[in-house]
């Protein structure tokens, strides 16, 4: 389902993000719910790419669902859950032009996005309460990339291992 942005201005200071597609197994089904109403009570359009309800579903199918369409671009950044986040993450990042990261804290997620310009934060569901969730949340969204530099190349050389990668498999 999704929600239109809202025009109130909330969203700047999320640096650009406007459209966020977020998607969990049953593991990460309730933190995501909590996760939904602060993303939409902060004016982002939001996504839910499933599972939407905590009957067992497998991660890698959902991991690859929101990593697609960030990829494509139709969505600013994704948010992904599982109990651990590894699983979720390993899927996700099999997808060219997706940087993944599990962060279990604000350092991870600040460092993530200054460092490596992460477009899909994942979080362990099993680890984090709903309000650690939120706060790593929080902070993940209002950190920019620090474009430039040692940064940006090194993001450059990870995007360049991705197309050698494609042109050996064809």
């Amino acid at each position: 389902m999704t929600v239109p942005v809202s025009d109130t201005g909330r969203t700047r200071r999320f640096a650009g993000v406007r459209r966020v597609a977020i998607g969990a197994d049953h593991g990460g089904f309730a933190l995501k719910a909590a996760l939904i109403r602060r993303l939409r009570a902060d004016g982002l359009e939001v996504a839910d790419l499933g599972t939407h309800s905590p009957a067992p579903a497998d991660y890698p199918l959902i991991g690859y669902k929101v990593a697609a369409v960030v990829a494509q671009g139709r969505f600013d950044r994704g948010i992904l859950l599982c109990k651990s986040g590894i699983g979720i993450a390993i899927a996700a990042n099999k997808v060219p032009g997706i940087r993944a990261a599990v962060c279990g804290d604000l350092f991870d997620a600040r460092r993530s996005r200054e460092h490596n310009d992460a477009n899909i934060l994942v979080l362990g569901a099993e680890t984090l309460s709903g309000a650690k969730a939120s706060r790593i949340l929080g902070a993940w969204l209002r950190t920019p990339f620090a474009s430039g530099g040692r940064h940006e190349r090194r993001v450059k050389q990870i995007t360049a291992i991705e197309r050698r990668i494609r042109r050996l498999r064809r």
